[in-house]
């Protein structure tokens, strides 16, 4: 019988650098598979250091290193309400003396940093408020959806100032979405039946509509004096004439990831804006996995919030039709640096 000859250096050299090819060439194979799978995301650096997140559950402040330093979280239903969804949050924003405001289906509330009621209005019956707005003068202004009325409140007591009616079709759950004011004191509010935004006077007055094709969710009114939608259709921005000059849909934004809901819009520096992206009621595993993002003015995506920015701080929702959880981000609110 013929002696294998003993194997050489050279040859366990070579055993080693096909071993390392193979695995080489199945790692490119999952990177090249997960890529096709899921788009390559915007990597800009974040434009966002300390903010305020508002979500269905309630408000939570960000730190720079994403850790979450404050949180506040409506009591879990109990009976003090009509119905078990009297609690979620639409709406809310940092007040400039450490103090927060937030509307929910049935009230606007003031808490301070130890999420003390400060004070809140409640809307009667099965009427809803959704949206809360600041004044100018350090009121309050607040929808009711049964009146068909803006209410602008007393801070502090919730004592009703004015009312500024605004006639809509649909229910108290589908008349209103979220409410704005512009500069020049004016309310934009997303009339939901209606799919269309309507720019009113404190005098009630009927300034313009911007019509949109699916659900309405907030506008925002720009420094130039454009305005800017978003809702189910994407994100769309209308000149201060009220014609439409460009949007960003789904079909648009589907190449980078799905947007769900467009909803809360910030204006940040250099034309950019920051909106995010609601998850409610989606329909397909990771659909969610962008809550947030920038837009530039040539409408390019140019950086995304993942849904795992959240860490486990987050208190989110479990979809029960589909099991899936539901981050339901309302808005972020850029603030400045913590003390």
């Amino acid at each position: 019988m013929t002696k294998r000859p003993l194997a050489t250096f050279h040859d366990y050299r070579m055993v080693w650098f096909a071993l390392l090819m193979l695995i080489c060439n199945v790692r490119l194979g999952m990177a090249e598979e997960t890529a096709s799978q899921n788009p390559k995301l915007p990597n800009q650096a974040s434009p966002l250091q300390r903010y305020l997140l508002v979500a269905s559950e309630g408000l939570y402040v960000i730190e720079p290193d994403g850790s979450c330093s404050w949180s506040y979280n409506p009591e879990p239903y109990k009976g003090q309400g009509w119905v078990e969804y009297d609690d979620l949050v639409y709406d809310g924003c940092a007040l400039p003396d450490n103090r927060f405001l937030l509307a929910t289906h049935r009230y606007v509330r003031e808490v301070d940093s130890a999420g003390t009621t400060i004070w809140e209005h409640r809307v009667k019956g099965t009427s809803e408020a959704k949206s809360c707005v600041l004044l100018p003068d350090g009121g309050v202004a607040v929808q009711d959806s049964e009146e068909q009325v803006i209410l602008e409140l007393e801070r502090g007591t919730g004592k009703i100032l004015h009312r500024i009616p605004v006639p809509a079709k649909g229910t108290n759950h589908t008349r209103y979405n979220s409410m704005r004011l512009t500069p020049e004191g004016n309310y934009l509010i997303a009339l939901r039946a209606e799919e269309r935004f309507l720019e009113i006077t404190r005098e009630g007055k009927a300034i313009r509509s911007f019509p949109v094709s699916g659900l309405p969710t907030f506008a925002l009114r720009l420094e130039n004096g454009d305005t800017v939608c978003t809702g189910g259709f994407g994100v769309i921005r209308f000149s201060a004439a009220g014609d439409k000059l460009w949007s960003l849909t789904r079909e648009d934004a589907a190449p980078v990831f799905p947007i769900i809901y467009a909803t809360g819009i910030h204006d940040l520096t250099g034309g950019r804006l920051l909106i995010a992206n609601s998850d409610w009621h989606f329909m397909e595993k990771d659909q969610n996995r962008v809550q947030a993002f920038v837009i530039d003015s040539d409408r390019n995506i140019t950086w995304t919030l993942p849904a795992t920015a959240f860490g486990t701080w987050k208190k989110s929702e479990t979809e029960p039709r589909t099991g899936f959880v539901e981050h339901r981000v309302c808005l972020i609110q850029p603030l400045p640096p913590g003390n």
